[in-house]
């Protein structure tokens, strides 16, 4: 199974080039992060497109901001949108959601920014993060975590390692 992962950034803005990479890679499932779109709207902009490609979807999704998305060509049960037991800043913002698509558990997340360390952004992130490691302990064994996890460990992990001293 080919599982593929794409911070979108901005789903609309990405159709044309969305559209014509699915049907040259043809990925079995490919997760989305910042779609920026509510379900709604991208029902409306990619759902007719993606079902003549056989795509089945996933969203979680709010106006504007963040939002992810699970498009699936091997199946797509047991939809989970968010993180039980995650907070919110100040309310649950559309950052998870997690389907089993071939027998897999797949989590497609687009996790928080923790800004600066003494940040409540920080603590938020943090407290987010403890939630989804409780729902990824719980399992399946057969589990993928992807996303856009705002992470970077290493000065080798970001464009410009000067830009984020103390971030």
């Amino acid at each position: 199974m080919r599982v593929v992962t794409w911070n979108v950034n901005s789903v609309k803005q990405r159709v044309p080039r969305l559209l014509p990479w699915l049907d040259q890679r043809r990925p079995d499932v490919l997760c989305l992060q910042e779609t920026k779109l509510a379900d709604e709207a991208f029902t409306a902009l990619l759902g007719e497109e993606l079902a003549k490609r056989d795509y089945q979807v996933a969203l979680a999704g709010e106006v504007q901001w963040n939002g992810v998305a699970i498009l699936s060509r091997v199946g797509l049960d047991d939809v989970t949108v968010g993180i039980e037991g995650a907070p919110g800043f100040p309310h649950p913002e559309a950052r998870a959601v997690a389907a089993t698509c071939g027998g897999v558990r797949i989590q497609c997340l687009y996790v928080p920014n923790g800004r600066t360390p003494d940040s409540d952004h920080y603590r938020y992130k943090l407290e987010w993060l403890a939630a989804l490691r409780e729902v990824v302990r719980q399992g399946p064994a057969d589990s993928i975590v992807c996303g856009d996890m705002n992470i970077a460990p290493t000065d080798a992990d970001v464009f410009d390692p000067d830009a984020y001293v103390g971030q």
